[in-house]
């Protein structure tokens, strides 16, 4: 099974799920950033509801991480354990449906540690989990350096706390941990990794020092962080934890939903803007895993959920006029049609497909702020009788 039989496979699966459901001033002076609407009239009750509803969703999700994260490092251990060809595509798998897990999750975790005094915790987090772009070159062995990567530099010696020291140690691309550091050692740095690359050898006098045996050491190390790492915030997240929920539950409940606004619109500018190239030159995520469909349609589906639901009142019916949220729904469904037929990986999707999703992607977080006015329709304006002189 090629990789893309793999991407055909999740993407089949992120398919599924998702059926379920004036810049002014002048030169040289800064621009203020305008104010966002303040919603007027928000039922209390229906606020209170609604905001504790998205956080334990969040939490909801966040399990889901873990399980994944725990499946992909059992994967991880079967691979170790057996190496051969099916057990390192399903690895290979596994790591995908973590990853996208992780994706949908990325919104929750921005909420949780919006709050000033943490924001700073969260961005570490989110750095130790999804550090990108990744340089292949500082983990293993790359075509033309047979001595280059932490697999081949015994003077590191191997342990959690050693890779966590290393994590963009002098570089942003130096990573050590998190999603892409594993789908590195899963994919190879050619993306063309073998599973006979993880055969353990006990010959010589220090076999723990050879290349592949400290493959095999560094590949275990990469998934106990990334299990460390989610099932710490697991932890922090409930409303009895008193930890990350407190600041949250502090804010009156209008003020929960305009914080929730707030950071939704980030994460399109933050997470899905970034993640769309502008051209076909860019360098997103992973060309081997081809994650970064996977991952903006995940992000996408908990941004939809959140002011869309299936069920229930959303964001949008709160926040947002009729209009508005005829107009956001239309977004997110055009937005959706164009990504999933759009190119993968999407570094070669037509520049006029690519140009598209980001002028739905901004319109969809004009929409979300308030920002963005919807004009009625002509047939919907009601005729005005204008009296008469006589």
């Amino acid at each position: 099974m090629r990789r893309g039989r793999l991407w055909r496979l999740a993407f089949m699966a992120m398919l599924l799920s998702l059926g379920a459901c004036e810049k002014g001033s002048e030169a040289g002076q800064p621009v203020a950033e305008k104010p966002k609407p303040v919603p007027e009239a928000v039922d209390t009750e229906a606020a209170e509801t609604l905001s504790r509803d998205i956080w334990q969703t969040g939490e909801a999700q966040l399990i889901d991480v873990r399980a994944a994260v725990e499946a992909l490092n059992h994967a991880v251990g079967t691979l170790l354990e057996r190496p051969n060809e099916d057990h390192l595509e399903a690895a290979k798998l596994a790591w995908l449906d973590a990853h996208r897990q992780f994706a949908a999750a990325l919104p929750y975790i921005q909420l949780g540690f919006a709050p000033a005094e943490i924001r700073d915790q969260g961005r570490k987090l989110v750095l130790a989990l999804d550090s990108w772009p990744v340089q292949p070159g500082y983990l293993d062995t790359v075509p033309g350096y047979s001595d280059s990567g932490i697999v081949n530099d015994t003077a590191i010696e191997l342990t959690l706390t050693n890779l966590r020291r290393q994590h963009r140690l002098t570089a942003n691309e130096e990573a050590s941990t998190g999603f892409h550091a594993m789908e590195i050692m899963l994919w190879g740095p050619t993306g063309e990794r073998a599973a006979k690359e993880f055969v353990a050898v006990d010959k010589g006098e220090k076999p723990e020092a050879l290349a592949v045996n400290r493959r095999r050491q560094l590949t275990r190390l990469i998934g106990e962080a990334l299990a460390e790492d989610a099932d710490g915030l697991v932890r922090r997240w409930p409303y009895a934890a008193n930890d990350l929920s407190r600041h949250f539950l502090a804010l009156a409940p209008v003020e929960r939903l305009q914080q929730v606004r707030a950071i939704h619109t980030r994460v399109v500018d933050e997470e899905l803007l970034r993640r769309l190239p502008e051209s076909s030159e860019s360098d997103v995520e992973s060309a081997r895993a081809a994650d970064s469909k996977l991952a903006l349609l995940a992000i996408l589906k908990t941004l939809q959920a959140s002011w869309l639901p299936a069920e229930g009142s959303g964001l949008a019916e709160l926040l947002l006029d009729r209009h508005q949220v005829n107009a956001l729904e239309q977004s997110f469904e055009q937005l959706e049609e164009l990504l999933v037929k759009m190119e993968d990986p999407m570094e070669l999707a037509e520049l006029e497909k690519l140009a598209r999703a980001r002028a739905l992607l901004e319109r969809i977080a004009g929409l979300m702020a308030g920002t963005t006015r919807v004009p009625v329709a002509e047939e919907e304006m009601t005729p005005v009788a204008l009296p008469s002189d006589n």
